[in-house]
């Protein structure tokens, strides 16, 4: 929405699992097209391309971790403050100016990125997946790579899965203030 003197105004908006099942359904129907036709000049399947994409998902994942851990705070560390009378906000220096808060949205904008890459290529993978277990009993080649394109089906769910929880965990926790609490006068 604009006020006219700025333009609108920028958001990210959480992906939907719509979003996610459509590029999921894009990519299984583009791959089965493609490879109904092409098999025959298709280089072979390599386990190692499922290898990156799940130490991709390990990274998303530890990133995930470490900036939900960042921007909530503990249990304990609540109920440390609620004994003590000190503030349960992350440790100083943790997310204290706008260079923090700018690295969290570019990790909210690659958690998007990723998920819906993820998910375009969980549904390539699944077309070829199921293509290839059509094919095995008639196509020798087609039973080899088989388990590589299985392989490749969970790690790019598992990419996708990283890449949610990236996104989910950059969402700033609601802030209890006193002077928003309607109990309060």
């Amino acid at each position: 929405m604009s006020d006219g003197k700025h333009g609108p105004s920028p958001s990210l908006r959480p992906t939907s699992p719509s979003t996610l099942a459509v590029a999921a359904l894009v990519g299984a129907a583009f791959t089965l097209l493609l490879v109904a036709r092409f098999y025959q000049e298709a280089p072979d399947l390599a386990w190692y391309n499922s290898v990156v994409v799940l130490a991709l998902a390990a990274l998303l994942a530890w990133l995930a971790w470490t900036t939900r851990k960042a921007l909530r705070p503990s249990k304990k560390r609540l109920q440390t403050a609620a004994i003590d009378g000190t503030d349960p906000s992350p440790a100083p220096g943790r997310l204290d100016g706008p260079e923090h808060a700018l690295q969290i949205a570019r990790f909210a904008v690659l958690g998007k990125a990723a998920s819906i890459a993820g998910a375009a290529f969980f549904g390539a993978y699944l077309g070829f997946t199921v293509w290839l277990a059509i094919q095995a009993g008639r196509l020798t080649a087609a039973a080899d790579d088989l388990p590589p394109a299985v392989l490749g089906t969970v790690a790019c769910a598992v990419l996708t899965a990283a890449a949610v929880w990236l996104e989910h965990s950059c969402r700033i926790p609601p802030q209890d203030r006193d002077d928003d609490r309607p109990d309060r006068p």
